[in-house]
């Protein structure tokens, strides 16, 4: 069975195999795209979930610390206008010796036992 040209005369049976096979391989492209796009979607979904909880956690500490007074915000170490800079980013180490040495110095001296 030798068609036209280079290429043999397939029967009928032969060519819906081939398409069969053709379109199997397609679909199975498809769906292994679709799967990866899929799990992209729910990947960065979950991603974005979780930030939006962390912004509303961080969101609720400032409400919180802004309740204080400003006596008790000095002891934690922060000032009233650092409150959402501080939930964000955490007390600066230099601010922390500050308040270590604020504390010493306001202390009263301590005497000795004889």
């Amino acid at each position: 069975m030798s068609g036209t040209g280079n290429f043999p005369l397939l029967s009928s049976f032969e060519l819906e195999r081939q398409a069969a096979i053709q379109r199997s391989l397609a679909i199975q492209a498809c769906t292994r795209a679709a799967v990866r796009w899929l799990r992209l979607l729910v990947l960065r979904s979950a991603r974005f979930a979780r930030g939006l909880a962390a912004e509303r956690r961080r969101r609720r500490a400032i409400r919180q610390l802004q309740r204080l007074d400003d006596r008790t915000l000095r002891d934690i170490g922060i000032h009233r206008g650092e409150i959402e800079f501080a939930v964000r980013n955490g007390v600066p180490a230099r601010g922390r010796r500050d308040l270590r040495q604020e504390r010493q110095n306001s202390a009263p001296p301590r005497q000795r036992a004889a």
